[in-house]
C-alpha cells in the first residue's frame, strides 16, 4: 500500500509538471493574440483619424478665416517618463521575457485653429503660438474674441499666421492613446511645463513644414501667454534659443499678458509637494471637486470668474461659462488632470530662472500686456502651495527697500520689457479682445 500510495504522488506530481506550463502557455498565448488584435484594430483607427486631420473647416472673418484643423503628437510625458500600468507584475514578467523595457510613448490627438491676415504677397510671415490658460474647461476657445479681433486688423507691411491649439490635458487633447497596444490611457501623469513645452515646438515644426509646402515660408516666431502659462513661453524661447527644439526659425518675440510678480518667475516649488498635491487632487478629492464645479451649469465657474479674472462682470457674456462646462465635460472630463496638474503647482516646480538666463542679452524680445482695472479682492488660496510669508520684523519695516518689478528685471537682462495697457484685469484677450489685438501687432512689430 506504501508502494502503491508513492507511485499515485509521484504520478500526480508528474501531471501536475506537465499540465501546469502548458496551461499557462496557452493562457499567455491567447492574451497576446488579443492583445495584438486590438492594437491592430487601434492602429487602423487611428491611421483613418490621422489622415482625417487633413480636412479643415472655416468659419468666416472679415480679413481672412479661422481654419480648424487636427494634429496628433507623441510623448512619453516628461514628469516620469514612465506610466502607470496594471499593477500585475508576475503577468508583465512573462509576456515581456524577452523584450527589453521601455518607456512607452502616447500618441494624442487634438485640434488646433489657424488665422491668416495681412498681405498675402508680403515675402516675410510672422507666426504667432497663442497658449491659453489652464483651468475648469479652459481651451483654445478663449482665443476665439482675440482672432475674431485680429481678423478686423488693417495689416498690410506684413503676413501675419495665428495658431491657437489646445495644451495637453485641455479640451480636445485629453485622450492619450498608447501607441505600441491601442490602449486608452485612464489618468494623465503629472504634466509639467516640458510636456507643455514639447508639444507647441513640435506644432511650430509642422507648421514650418507645412507653410513651406504650400510656399508660405515662416520667417519668424512670436508666442504669447496669459498669466501664470508664461513659463511655458520662456520654455519654447529657451529651446530655440539654445536650438534644442525641432523648429528651425528664429523665436524673436515673447508677449506675456496679466504676468504675476517677479517672484513667481524666479522662486521654483519643492517637487515632493508638488507630486503629492497631485496625488491628492486626482483622488476623491479632485473629483468632487470637478463635480461641484459643473453642477448647475456651471454656477461656481460663473462667481468665481466674476470675482476673480475679469473687472466687470459683463465682460464674460454669454459663451464664457457654457464653454467653460461644455469643454470640462468633454471626453467623460479627462482635461481634469491639467487643471489640476495647474493647482498643484507644475508650472511653479521649476520657475523661470533657467529659461531667463538662456535669453539673457540673445535679442529675444519680452514685452507684457498689462488691464487697466487694478481691481484687489481677496486672492484665492491654495491648500497645496503656500506663499512666502511677506512678514517683517520692525527693524526691516524701517528699510522699506522697492521690490523690482518683472518688467525692471526683463529689461536689465536685456529682453526690452516694454508694456501695453488695455481694458480688463486678468483675462485680458478676452475682456477686451480688439484692444488686445492692437496691442499684440504692434509689440510684435517693433
Amino acid at each position: 500500500q506504501e508502494a502503491r500510495f508513492v507511485r499515485l504522488v509521484a504520478t500526480n506530481r508528474m501531471v501536475y509538471n506537465l499540465c501546469l506550463p502548458l496551461t499557462l502557455h496557452l493562457l499567455l498565448s491567447f492574451v497576446a493574440y488579443g492583445a495584438a488584435f486590438t492594437s491592430v484594430q487601434t492602429c487602423r483607427y487611428h491611421q483613418n483619424r490621422r489622415y482625417s486631420t487633413l480636412h479643415s473647416s472655416t468659419s468666416g472673418g472679415a480679413n481672412e478665416v479661422v481654419t480648424k484643423r487636427s494634429t496628433t503628437f507623441e510623448t512619453t510625458f516628461a514628469t516620469n517618463r514612465c506610466t502607470q500600468e496594471p499593477n500585475r507584475k508576475w503577468l508583465r514578467k512573462f509576456l515581456s521575457r524577452n523584450s527589453t523595457k521601455r518607456t512607452p510613448s502616447y500618441r494624442i490627438a487634438y485640434d488646433y485653429d489657424e488665422l491668416v491676415i495681412g498681405n498675402a504677397a508680403a515675402e516675410n510671415t510672422t507666426a504667432v503660438m497663442l497658449v491659453h490658460p489652464i483651468g475648469v474647461g479652459v481651451g483654445k476657445w478663449y482665443y476665439d474674441r482675440l482672432l475674431k479681433s485680429l481678423a478686423d486688423a488693417d495689416v498690410q507691411s506684413l503676413r501675419l499666421v495665428f495658431i491657437s491649439s489646445d495644451l495637453l490635458g485641455s479640451y480636445t487633447a485629453s485622450s492619450p492613446i498608447r501607441s505600441d497596444s491601442g490602449q486608452e490611457l485612464k489618468k494623465f501623469p503629472l504634466l509639467n511645463i516640458t510636456d507643455w513645452a514639447e508639444q507647441l515646438e513640435h506644432l511650430m515644426s509642422e507648421y514650418e513644414r507645412k507653410s513651406w509646402e504650400e510656399f508660405n515660408e515662416i520667417r519668424n516666431w512670436a508666442i504669447v501667454a496669459n498669466g501664470g502659462c508664461a513659463p511655458i513661453a520662456l520654455k519654447v524661447a529657451q529651446s530655440a534659443v539654445v536650438k534644442s527644439a525641432p523648429f528651425e526659425k528664429d523665436l524673436t518675440n515673447v508677449v506675456i499678458s496679466s504676468p504675476p510678480r517677479l517672484p513667481f518667475f524666479l522662486e521654483g516649488t519643492d517637487p515632493k509637494r508638488v507630486q503629492r498635491s497631485y496625488r491628492t487632487l486626482s483622488g476623491i478629492a479632485g473629483k468632487l471637486f470637478w463635480k461641484y464645479a459643473l453642477r448647475k451649469d456651471g454656477k461656481f465657474i460663473q462667481s468665481f470668474s466674476e470675482r476673480n479674472l475679469v473687472g466687470d462682470p459683463a465682460s464674460l457674456g454669454n459663451h464664457w461659462t457654457p464653454n467653460c462646462v461644455s469643454a470640462a465635460r468633454h471626453l467623460g472630463g479627462k482635461s481634469k488632470y491639467s487643471t489640476f496638474a495647474f493647482l498643484a503647482g507644475s508650472l511653479m516646480q521649476d520657475g523661470c530662472k533657467d529659461s531667463l538666463t538662456s535669453l539673457k542679452g540673445t535679442g529675444v524680445q519680452i514685452d507684457f500686456i498689462r488691464g487697466t482695472d487694478r481691481k484687489q479682492t481677496r486672492r484665492p488660496k491654495s491648500y497645496f502651495w503656500k506663499r512666502k510669508s511677506s512678514v517683517k520684523s520692525a527693524g526691516a519695516e524701517a528699510e522699506v527697500v522697492k521690490q523690482e518689478t518683472v518688467e525692471e528685471y526683463i529689461e536689465r537682462n536685456g529682453n526690452r520689457g516694454r508694456t501695453s495697457l488695455i481694458g480688463g484685469r486678468i483675462s485680458l484677450a478676452w475682456e477686451d479682445p480688439k484692444g488686445y489685438a492692437r496691442e499684440l501687432i504692434k509689440l510684435i512689430n517693433y
